[in-house]
Formats: structure tokens, C-alpha cells, sequence
């Protein structure tokens, strides 16, 4: 492009040279040598004006060309000269020439200059092009914060601006965390600096701040060193501002979704094209796609933070996590769904899918029983229903390894309403869910165990405590007399089986050389495990052909044997088993509750061993406490009736005795305080006490007082009971008995006469070793024919019924309602009411005594609990 000055060079030059040929035409004149040659140096100027002047810049130059020829003619006296005319022509000739070649460089220049202007748009509109298309791309890119800061700083550098700056906002309203690119990095770098040094002042006068608060992009065309110093943050900025020689600068607010958060500056120096509205036009769109951008990879970063951190939390969960498609595709896993359910990593759980899971687990409830597919959590989610927590005892079918889970599963709907995503979480409560096992195993094994105190029904309850709960069948071992093992209870889940475990013991006994089996865990008193047994397990220990089959029939997977200790003493073992029924493997991790539970049957068994002991002993000793048999004594029918409380263990303190005297028949009825051993003899002394006084003395009065006396030899021990004391004479001639009846604290017999009216007879007297000295009155009375005199103990009237007692009323009531009848009816009678109001509450002793009349028969009849003698 042809600027004024390089034109008016031209034409000064061209000036002078012309000036100098004339002069130096007029000097050789003046020296009389003129030669027309010089003419045409003045052609000089034209030609040189032609190289960068105008056409009529040009011409002037030809004109003052042709003139200064003309006079030169003139003033050296030659211009009718032809050879000066001919040299005049040809300046003027060539000042035209020049014309012309001026006039066509210049049209040329302007075609030149114009398409060169049409390039520079065409080139300035492809760049803009090419920079918003940069920008857009922005739109696209998923990038961190910071990288996409550094891509919006660095788009216009150099091609729209020299240095481009991102200025952010931070939530307090401070500026902050400047990102600078420029054609010279030093620069940017210095920027930079100064930000982070000195921030701008949201509220000052810095076209970045205005540009923040208004939300208005800012256009400064030429930046004066006025503005320059007022805009400074300081001498260092404004030192970098006039040595980068800020001309020109745009600031562009970063608006996206309604918020300003930052502004993008561009700025050009020293002579570079100002920026321009439409440079203001671009940088709007510029900084609209860069805020967008921005605002995306802060949403993409928060996106990403949120993932990962969510990510971090579900893979952490102790919880197992899986997600499916509604159709079933599994999609995540996290690793504690590995863990569970034994992958090495969530990749591997992923990549197995639901199929493998479903074939390679059973899933079962409480009870044992398979759960169908179609009633899981997973199952029903996917079908659009809502899923309740579901309690599974997980079995792998491969190995045994069983879990309980917990399971969950819940669907996330779509935009349209419909399941996108099937979320499953499963929680393992297998600890607390063996715990639990554990404790009720424990709790139902001691119940039933301890439920009876019989030996071989102890034996049979504790070997079903384990079935099916913890294995799939049990044997229990005892040695017998002879030191070998006998197969004393035995269960099974499939009962059909029980019978092939019988014949299985029963044909082929434990060898005592086998260490692996309940002859090695008798010896040591260390478990046997089996965690798994397989055919050639059965091969080796089979004793027969036979032995084999039935251990195959029975399907034995594996095996714990423990011992029954009770203390330190081994008094057989227990046999735990599972079965492919179940699919479960006894392991390591059952041995100490199998332990517990065998030491618990043990301590069962002995106990029942010690109590069928105790309970012999004291059978034993309360049938010696009794008479062995009742006495016939002519004119009387004798009936009684006996009753233990429990189960026989204790004996108890209620007792009757019939034994001739002296003078007669002595029958004696007591109750001793307490009972046991102590109560024992207290009774053994007042019988043989009673029974040896009986020889001389015939006063029922003098007995007790003896016998009293007896009681209480010893002033530091107490001895007390009650007792009623009747002494039988000789019947007189019409077969009446006289009687002699004394009472010591006891509850009064009662007379029930012949026509059916009954009353208490006896005067009651002082307790029986309660005082050294006491007060006793005998009572003297006749027995008619058919009377009956019952004796009985506080047993029959302290029987508990519903919310009442039997009590004396009801005895007496009963007689009346029954009437005369035999002793042994009347004695019978008693003991079924007893039995039908209520429950016993002490030992119950009925003794009946009937007159018969002289001539007829005598009878004794007895009845207890345990026998029955005639």
C-alpha cells in the first residue's frame, strides 16, 4: 500500500534531480559549453516520480520537466536550435511516457490493493471463523476446570489478540485464580504473577470489574496512558502495561445459566489494529461458548467428583451392591459382593452375570425350604412391585460354604416411568444369624435334654437337638458294660434312613484301631472333623461290600465327631453329619458348638444317670419308711393310700405305721417337717420309737410322750412332726372297737358313722419335738360296726386347685356325699378327687380304718404311687 510519504519522497527526489541537471546545464553554459544532450537528463525526474507517485503527481513532474528544458533553452540563447527543440521534445515525450506508466502502475496498484483487501477479510473472516468453531468445540469437550481455562486463554493468542485473560470470580465476590496466555509467554507469566499478588478490586474502575457488575462487554479502541495509570493496580502493572504497550483491549463477561462468574480480556499492543465493534461481535460469541465450556466442565467436574466419591462410599459399603437391567444384565458390583459371594474382584462378578449366580447358589428360608426365582427381591423389582426385605440362607452347591443374607432390591424408574435400573443390596448377617443359630441351637438342646431325666430319652432328645438345624443326622456312642461302643440314640431328617444307620452300626461296629472316627475321639477326647468326604474316604474305612453301600445310601458329605465330656471325663462322643440334601460341609467353624452341645447332652446324661440313681435310692428308702405290707386286724378293714410329691427323688415326710402293742393295735399316721434324707430318719425314729414303746405301755398319751421325749434328746437340733396316734382294743360283744386317740398338731381324723353322718374327732395337742414338755388328751370313742375312722396327712387338704385349696370342707363334703362304703372305696375316692381338683403340693397319705363287726373277715388294702399289694 502507497502511503503520502513514500509519494512525496518520490516527487521531492524527482524535483531535485531535475533542479540539479538544470544547474548544471546553466554552469557548462556559462563556461560557453552547452551540448543538447542534457535536455534529456531532465527525463530523470519524470521516471523517477513514476516509481511511487501518483499520475498527476507524475505529470507535474513532466511539466517541470518540460519547463525547466525550456528555459534552460532560452536563457543559454539556443532555442531556434533544432538539436535543443529535438531534445525539449523528447523530455516532453517522456514525461508522457512516465504519465501513462503512472497512470497504469497506479490502476494496477489499486487492484492489486483491493484484492490484497479482499484477501486480508477473506483471511480475518476465516480465522474468526475458525476461532468461534475452536470456541464451539469448547461445548464439547469434557475437560477439567483448569485445562478448559487454558484452552479459553489460548484460542485468540496470536491470531486475534496478543494476551488473553480469564479473570474468575470466586463466591465471596473476590477475583481470583487468573489464567494468562500470551504471544510472549514472559508476559503472560508477569500477569499472572501481579494477579496473584495484587487481585483486582471487584468495585474499582478496572474494565474488568465494570464488565463483572454490569454483565456488559467493554470495547476500548485506543487505551491512552491516562487510562493505562487509572486502571493500574499498581507501578508493577503499570510497568508491564507501557512495556507490552497496551493499545486496544475487549473485555467479555463469562455469563452462562443466568450467572456471571468471570471475564475473558483480550488486549493487542503497540501498532496493532484497534479492535473494532465487529471485533466486540466476535467476542461476545467468543465468550458465550467459553462460558458455556467453563460452565460445563465445572458441572462435568462436579459430576465426576460426585461419581467418584459415590463410587468410593458403594465400594466401601459393607453392604454388597449389584445393579441389573430389568431383563437381568448384570451392570455393577461392588467389592464386598465379590467378597460374598467369592469372585475375586467386581469385574469377575460382572462378567459371570445373574445366570451364574442363580445356578451356582441355592437360596433357601428359614425353614429350609428352596425360594423360587420369581419370590426374590431381584425378581419382584424387576416386575414393578415393591420388594420386601428378604432373609436367604445362601448355599453354594459346589462346596458347601453357606451364608445368610439379607436382601433388598428396589427399582429407579426412567422418564418414562418404567424400570431402568434394578438396584440389589444384599447384607451379610451370617455372624450374627450363627450367633443367633448358636444360641437358640443351645438354648432348644438344653431344653430338651434337660426336658426329661430319663437316660435313654435324653439320649434320643439330644442327639434330635441337632437335627436338621445344624446337621442332617446325629448318632450318639455310649460304652457298655464291656468297655465297647454301642450306638445309643440316633436321628435323622429323612426318618426312612434311620433304619440304614441302625443296620449301618449294628452290623459294622467302629473299629477301635480307626483314628479318625469315635474310638480315636474316646481316647484323646479331641473332635474328628470330616470337611468333606468323598468315595474314596468310603472305599477305605467300608468294612464290607455291604458296609460301603449303606454308607452311600446314606450320602454322608461330611463329618464331626466330639465327645460327650462330662468334666473331664469321656463318656461317649456324637456324631454330626450333613447330607447332599442340603448342600452344607461341617467345618472348623462347627466344631466348638458341636462341642458345647455334646458337653450339654453330657451333663444330661449324667444328671440322669444321678438322678435314676437317687430316684432308686429314694424309692427304695421310702418304701422302707412304709410298712411293706398292711396287717390283718380281726374286726377292721384297713385301707391306705400314698402319694409322693415328684418324681420319687426325695424322700418325702409323710408317713403311717400299724403295729400290735401290748395291749392292742397301735396305727400311727405323721407328717415330718421338710424332707430328704433328714425327714428320713426323723420318721424311721418315731416308727421304732413308737413300735418299742408300744410293748409297755397301752396309753396312746404315754406313747406320745415318749416319743416326744425322744425328739428332743437333743436341745440344739429340733426335731418336729405331727402325728395322730390310735390305740384298737379287743371288740366287746356286739363288734364294737374301742378306741384311744390322741392328736400332737396333726389334722383331725374323721368319723364317718354307719348312717352316714361324718365329724371330727381328737382333741388337739401340742407338736411333736417342738417342746420338751407338751399337752396331749386322748380321746376315747366306740367304732360300730360299719363306722370308718379316716386318718390323713395336710397333703389331701393343701392340694392347690384354681385358685383355691381342697381344704377340709371339701373332704368332709365328700364323705358325706359318698355315705357308708368300704374302706378301700372310701381311700380310692379321696385319691381321684385329689387327682381331679388340682395340683399336688405335698406328700398325701390317706389311712382308713372300718369296723366290720367280730364275726366277720379282716382285710388290708394298700395302694401307692409306684406299686399296688393285696
Amino acid at each position: 500500500m502507497r502511503g503520502p510519504t513514500a509519494s512525496s519522497r518520490a516527487v521531492g527526489l524527482a524535483v531535485a534531480v531535475i533542479l540539479v541537471v538544470a544547474v548544471f546545464a546553466l554552469a557548462i553554459h556559462g563556461v560557453g559549453e552547452h551540448h543538447p544532450v542534457l535536455e534529456p537528463l531532465l527525463l530523470l525526474g519524470p521516471l523517477i516520480a513514476v516509481t511511487r507517485a501518483r499520475p498527476a503527481q507524475v505529470a507535474a513532474v513532466g511539466v517541470l520537466a518540460v519547463l525547466t528544458g525550456l528555459a534552460v533553452i532560452v536563457i543559454d540563447g539556443h532555442l531556434g536550435d533544432v538539436d535543443h527543440l529535438l531534445g525539449l521534445a523528447a523530455v516532453a515525450a517522456g514525461s508522457a511516457l512516465a504519465v501513462g506508466a503512472a497512470a497504469v502502475q497506479h490502476h494496477l496498484s489499486g487492484v492489486v490493493a483491493q484484492r490484497g483487501a479482499e484477501l486480508d477479510a477473506e483471511r480475518t473472516a476465516r480465522h474468526r471463523a475458525d476461532l468461534l468453531a475452536r470456541s464451539a468445540e469448547l461445548l464439547e469437550a469434557p475437560l477439567e476446570p483448569a485445562t478448559m481455562l487454558a484452552r479459553i486463554a489460548g484460542l485468540p493468542v496470536p491470531d486475534h489478540a496478543d494476551l488473553s485473560i480469564v479473570d474468575l470470580q470466586q463466591a465471596d465476590g473476590r477475583l481470583r485464580g487468573a489464567v494468562a496466555k500470551a504471544a510472549d509467554p514472559t508476559v503472560a507469566a508477569s500477569l499472572r504473577e501481579l494477579r496473584e499478588r495484587f487481585p483486582l478490586d471487584p468495585a474499582g474502575p478496572h474494565p474488568v470489574a465494570v464488565a463483572l457488575r454490569t454483565a456488559t462487554p467493554q470495547l476500548l479502541p485506543w487505551m491512552s496512558d491516562e487510562q493505562l495509570a487509572e486502571i493500574a493496580t499498581n507501578d508493577d502493572h503499570l510497568a508491564l502495561m507501557r512495556a507490552a504497550r497496551y493499545r486496544s483491549a475487549l473485555v467479555l463477561p463469562l455469563t452462562a445459566r443466568g450467572r456471571t462468574f468471570g471475564a475473558l480480556s483480550l488486549l493487542r499492543f503497540g501498532d496493532a489494529t484497534p479492535f473494532t465493534e465487529e471485533d466486540l461481535r466476535l467476542g461476545v460469541a467468543l465468550a458465550r461458548h467459553a462460558a458455556m465450556g467453563l460452565d460445563n466442565a465445572r458441572l462435568f467436574r462436579d459430576l465426576q467428583t460426585t461419581e467418584e466419591r459415590l463410587e468410593a462410599i458403594v465400594d466401601n459399603l459393607a453392604e454388597a451392591v449389584t445393579a441389573f437391567t430389568p431383563d437381568g444384565e448384570l451392570l455393577f458390583a461392588n467389592r464386598a459382593a465379590a467378597e460374598l459371594i467369592g469372585e475375586p474382584s467386581p469385574e469377575a462378578v460382572v462378567s459371570g452375570g445373574l445366570e451364574r449366580l442363580r445356578t451356582r447358589w441355592r437360596f433357601l428360608d428359614e425353614h429350609g425350604q428352596q425360594i423360587p426365582y420369581e419370590r426374590q427381591p431381584l425378581a419382584i423389582a424387576a416386575r414393578g412391585e415393591t420388594a420386601e426385605p428378604l432373609l436367604v440362607h445362601a448355599v453354594e452347591r459346589g462346596t458347601g460354604i453357606d451364608r445368610w443374607v439379607v436382601h433388598r432390591a428396589a427399582a429407579i424408574p426412567g422418564p418414562d416411568g418404567r424400570a431402568r435400573l434394578i438396584v440389589h443390596v444384599a447384607e451379610d448377617v451370617t455372624a450374627v444369624k450363627r450367633q443367633e443359630q448358636r444360641e437358640r441351637l443351645l438354648s432348644t438342646a438344653s431344653k430338651l435334654v434337660s426336658s426329661s431325666l430319663d437316660v435313654p430319652a435324653t439320649l434320643d432328645k439330644a442327639a434330635w437337638a441337632v437335627v436338621p438345624e445344624l446337621a442332617d443326622w446325629a448318632r450318639i456312642d455310649l460304652p457298655d458294660e464291656r468297655g465297647m461302643l454301642r450306638q445309643a440314640a440316633v436321628a435323622h431328617r429323612d426318618l426312612g434312613r434311620v433304619e440304614l444307620l441302625d443296620e449301618w452300626r449294628r452290623d459294622y461296629p467302629p473299629r477301635p484301631e480307626d483314628h479318625r472316627g469315635p474310638w480315636e475321639v474316646l481316647r484323646t477326647g479331641k473332635p474328628v472333623v470330616w470337611d468333606r468326604v468323598d468315595p474314596e474316604d468310603v472305599a477305605r474305612y467300608a468294612q464290607a461290600p455291604h458296609h460301603a453301600e449303606l454308607m452311600r445310601l446314606i450320602d454322608t458329605r461330611s463329618m464331626i465327631i466330639v465327645p460327650l465330656l462330662a468334666g473331664e471325663r469321656v463318656i461317649g462322643t456324637m456324631q454330626l453329619a450333613t447330607t447332599s440334601a442340603s448342600d452344607r460341609l461341617l467345618g472348623e467353624r462347627d466344631v466348638e458348638l458341636a462341642q458345647e452341645l455334646a458337653r450339654r447332652a453330657a451333663i444330661a446324661v449324667v444328671n440322669a444317670h444321678v438322678h435314676a440313681e437317687r430316684t432308686h435310692i429314694a424309692t427304695t428308702l421310702q418304701k422302707s419308711l412304709l410298712p411293706p405290707r398292711l396287717p390283718v386286724i380281726p374286726g377292721l378293714t384297713v385301707a391306705a393310700r400314698f402319694r409322693a410329691l415328684g418324681a420319687a427323688a426325695d424322700v418325702g415326710g409323710d408317713f403311717y405305721d400299724l403295729f400290735p402293742g401290748r395291749d392292742g393295735w397301735t396305727v400311727l399316721i405323721g407328717d415330718v417337717t421338710g424332707k430328704g434324707p433328714e425327714a428320713a430318719a426323723i420318721t424311721s425314729l418315731a416308727r421304732y420309737t413308737m413300735r418299742t414303746v408300744a410293748q409297755y405301755e397301752a396309753d396312746p398319751c404315754a406313747m406320745v410322750r415318749r416319743l416326744n421325749a425322744a425328739l428332743t434328746a437333743e436341745p440344739g437340733h429340733r426335731q418336729i412332726l405331727t402325728a395322730a396316734c390310735v390305740v384298737v382294743g379287743e371288740a366287746d360283744g356286739g363288734g364294737a372297737l374301742p378306741l384311744g386317740l390322741v392328736r400332737a398338731g396333726h389334722p383331725p381324723p374323721l368319723l364317718v358313722t354307719a348312717a352316714g353322718e361324718v365329724r371330727p374327732v381328737g382333741r388337739s395337742g401340742t407338736l411333736l419335738g417342738a417342746f420338751e414338755e407338751g399337752s396331749w388328751t386322748v380321746e376315747r370313742l366306740a367304732l360300730q360296726p360299719g363306722d370308718a375312722l379316716v386318718l390323713y396327712t395336710d397333703g389331701v387338704t393343701d392340694t392347690r386347685g384354681d385358685g383355691d385349696r381342697f381344704g377340709s370342707e371339701r373332704l368332709v363334703a365328700l364323705l358325706k356325699h359318698l355315705g357308708p362304703a368300704g374302706a378301700d372305696a372310701i381311700a380310692q375316692r379321696i385319691d381321684e378327687a385329689l387327682l381331679a381338683f388340682g395340683e399336688q403340693r405335698d406328700d398325701v397319705a390317706v389311712l382308713v380304718l372300718e369296723a366290720t363287726g367280730r364275726d366277720a373277715p379282716a382285710d388290708a388294702v394298700m395302694v401307692s404311687r409306684d406299686d399296688s399289694a393285696r
